[in-house]
């Protein structure tokens, strides 16, 4: 039931359909106790601001920002974390009495899913496919997490300025995959059919050592390269469990409460099944 004392947070992109934060946001709120919804607001780039601006205006909690908006979320904060500001993007806006603080939660997120996975990246060597803004959230958390090398494929290396991205061929993939200890699928490939699915059969699995594990974003079905490596016996991750610890430091910045972890997980869980 909604009062006229419960707190908002938001999730916010576009479209924003899709996003499972309004399933896992609530069960957090419920587990604790806490007065609150999380209502998804579908904003198109011209109207982030106006809509953020409303949210500063009612004293909501904040938002958490997907796709487009990551970039302009960072450029209308008065104060950015660490982490945010580094990565240059923020998924979590926290609206703190006067201020908008920006956080940057996906790449301790990512972390956070490894580590409670079975996988920790410290003396680790990683491989991320892909340097856009995910790709550089993961870098961040590896870094931080103390990975002992993080080497980034690309596509467009030349256009890359974060960091040093080595080119995307048959010969730097071997190399690459040879050497990685985890490899993270940071591209869009494993949203998409046809084509790209046929990108993911000829990444070199083959060139893994047999310890390897192997990682992707996704988090709405498990990708075609995540089915390939577990079939030749590596340890796999997806992307549900970076949602979800993404989520549970949002969640913490908000309220000032533990997270419940387990009953966010069973939330995001119940919510994909049959997709």
């Amino acid at each position: 039931m909604i009062r006229g004392t419960t707190r908002v947070a938001a999730v916010i992109g576009w479209p924003v359909e899709h996003s499972r934060s309004p399933q896992m946001f609530e069960a957090a709120f419920a587990e604790r106790s806490i007065d609150a919804v999380m209502i998804p607001i579908g904003v198109p780039p011209e109207a982030f601001g106006q809509v953020v601006g409303a949210l500063r205006a009612m004293r909501a909690f904040g938002a958490s920002v997907t796709l487009p908006h990551k970039l302009a979320a960072a450029a209308i904060c008065d104060e950015l974390s660490p982490a945010a500001r580094e990565i240059g993007a923020v998924n979590c806006l926290h609206i703190d009495g006067d201020r908008l603080v920006g956080h940057n939660t996906d790449a301790a997120g990512f972390i956070d899913a490894l580590v409670a996975a079975g996988f920790a990246p410290a003396g680790k060597r990683c491989l991320i496919l892909g340097a856009g803004g995910a790709a550089r959230a993961v870098a961040y958390g590896l870094r931080t997490a103390q990975a002992s090398a993080i080497e980034v494929l690309a596509r467009a290396p030349e256009k890359i300025t974060w960091t040093e991205a080595r080119p995307w061929h048959t010969i730097g993939l071997r190399d690459g995959f040879a050497r990685a200890e985890l490899v993270v699928d940071a591209t869009p490939i494993g949203l998409s059919d046809g084509a790209a699915a046929t990108a993911i059969d000829e990444l070199p699995l083959d060139a893994l050592p047999a310890a390897a594990w192997v990682a992707t974003l996704v988090y709405h079905r498990r990708p075609l390269l995540l089915e390939r490596a577990a079939a030749r016996g590596h340890s796999i991750a997806d992307g549900r469990g970076m949602l979800v610890h993404q989520g549970a430091r949002a969640f913490a910045i908000w309220t000032g409460h533990a997270p419940p972890i387990e009953a966010m997980q069973r939330a995001l869980d119940l919510s994909l099944r049959g997709t």
